[in-house]
């Protein structure tokens, strides 16, 4: 254990400073362009109150979640919960997104955020999403979880 130890800290401190610094800020900058691409197609989808094309921004084995209340599995399962999301007033709402992460391979990044309704603060709520990178390289969402 201290042998990889002193290797993992020996190898570290050989990387210079400012290489480490411009890998993380690559990543968030990915991470970052990633979460705003999907939440701009998101919210353009909910505007159009287009569910089909809302759930074309799911994977295959996605699962959305309404905590406490109901869970979709799948394309079939969320366009219908879909139907139902894009007749809500989404003008009604002010969005606080959060900073996207992603893991360190890419392959997955983690971006959420709150929501605020303009007149009616019971319907105040969060989301979190989760968007994994397929093959092709494009992201979609893997998991989606809200509570309003």
């Amino acid at each position: 254990m201290l042998k990889f130890a002193k290797t993992f800290t020996v190898n570290l401190q050989s990387i210079p400073k400012h290489n480490i610094q411009r890998m993380m800020a690559s990543s968030k900058a990915d991470a970052d362009k990633v979460s705003k691409e999907l939440h701009n197609q998101f919210t353009k989808y909910c505007k159009e109150s287009d569910a089909k094309g809302l759930t074309s921004l799911y994977h295959p084995d996605a699962v959305l979640v309404k905590k406490g209340k109901w869970v979709a599995y799948g394309h079939d399962e969320i366009l219908k919960k879909n139907q139902e999301i894009v007749k809500l007033s989404f003008s009604d709402f002010e969005v606080k997104e959060k900073p996207a992460v992603a893991t360190s391979d890419g392959e997955f990044v983690h971006y959420g955020g709150a929501f605020e309704h303009k007149s009616d603060s019971s319907k105040n709520g969060w989301y979190a999403q989760i968007f994994k990178r397929g093959e092709d390289g494009k992201y979609l969402i893997y998991h989606d979880i809200f509570h309003m």
